[in-house]
Formats: structure tokens, C-alpha cells, sequence
């Protein structure tokens, strides 16, 4: 009885957001980015909407990806600050990622799984001090980045400054 409840919380939840978004469903991320050689966070919309297939299927191309990465991190780790080593999804599947910015204001935590999505784009060439994150929690963080062939981000508008709140993102 939990599961079908579950089910359908989800199901109209998913449904409030295709209503919410004039029946063209987009992809939000929270992005670590910079502005004048600083790290910030926003919450970027990917421009291209998802294209619906037979049955109801919604798809959405990432763009042309190369060199992805599996990232394991026991809880607890924290890194120094660092600059993206390309401009990347990252998805964080299992675990929790905390991130500060070391010489700016704001914070986010990517929860693993279904809003585990993420893109950074704080590399050394626009940012100068990065950014920091750790994993917390119980469980070891699992994640998995996909960089963009040749740095190039995929098309986009920025929603906000921050992060992406949890009702703009949708189950990946």
C-alpha cells in the first residue's frame, strides 16, 4: 500500500510539473559556474525541452559527450578547493555531495538519485578559486561525470542565482 501511495504522489507530481512548465518539459540543473573569476551557483534550464516518443516516453539528449568517469568517496571525505577538471554532468547516485564556494557566499546539497543531477563549469580558466565539496552522510557517494566534448555547454538559459530549488528539478 506505501509503494502504490508512493507511485502515486509521484505520478502527480511529475504531472504538476509537465502542467507547470506549458506542456514542454525542460531539464533544470544547479551549476557551478563563475562570474568574474569567482565560483557561483545557479540554476540553469537546458533551452531544448524533452521530445515525447511512443507511449509517453519523454527523452532528452545530453550532447556530445566524452570520457566519463565513475567517482567513488567514502562519507565524511572532503576535498580542498578545486576547479572542474572540464565542463561536466555529474551525477551523484548514491550518497550526498555538500559544496561551498571558498570566496563567495552560497551552498548546495545534491542528493543522490533521482535529483542527483548536476553541471560544473568552474574550470581554472574561469574560475580562479573553485569551489569545495565534501560527502556526508552514512552511505559512501557514488557518482558518475560525463564531460562535454571540446568544454562546449549545452544550450541554456539561467533560471536563478543559487541553486535549483527541489520543485524545479524533475526525476532523472
Amino acid at each position: 500500500m506505501a509503494r502504490l501511495l508512493t507511485l502515486f504522489t509521484t505520478l502527480l507530481s511529475l504531472l504538476s510539473l509537465v502542467a507547470a512548465h506549458d506542456e514542454a518539459l525542460h531539464l533544470n540543473v544547479t551549476t557551478i559556474t563563475a562570474r568574474d573569476h569567482v565560483s557561483v551557483l545557479e540554476c540553469w534550464q537546458m533551452t531544448t525541452p524533452f521530445a515525447t516518443i511512443a507511449g509517453g516516453l519523454k527523452t532528452l539528449g545530453l550532447g556530445d559527450l566524452s570520457n566519463g568517469m565513475i567517482q567513488i568517496a567514502p562519507p565524511g571525505i572532503a576535498q580542498e578547493p578545486h576547479n572542474a577538471p572540464y565542463k561536466q554532468y555529474l551525477w551523484v547516485i548514491t550518497g550526498i555531495v555538500h559544496i561551498t564556494l571558498p570566496n563567495a557566499t552560497g551552498e548546495a546539497s545534491i542528493y543522490g538519485g533521482k535529483y542527483g543531477l548536476m553541471y560544473a563549469e568552474d574550470t581554472k580558466d574561469i574560475s580562479r578559486y573553485g569551489h569545495v565539496s565534501w560527502s556526508y552522510g552514512r552511505d559512501e557517494m557514488l557518482a558518475v561525470s560525463f564531460p562535454v566534448k571540446n568544454n562546449v555547454n549545452p544550450a541554456h538559459k539561467v533560471l536563478h542565482h543559487g541553486p535549483c530549488e527541489e520543485e524545479e528539478l524533475i526525476y532523472v
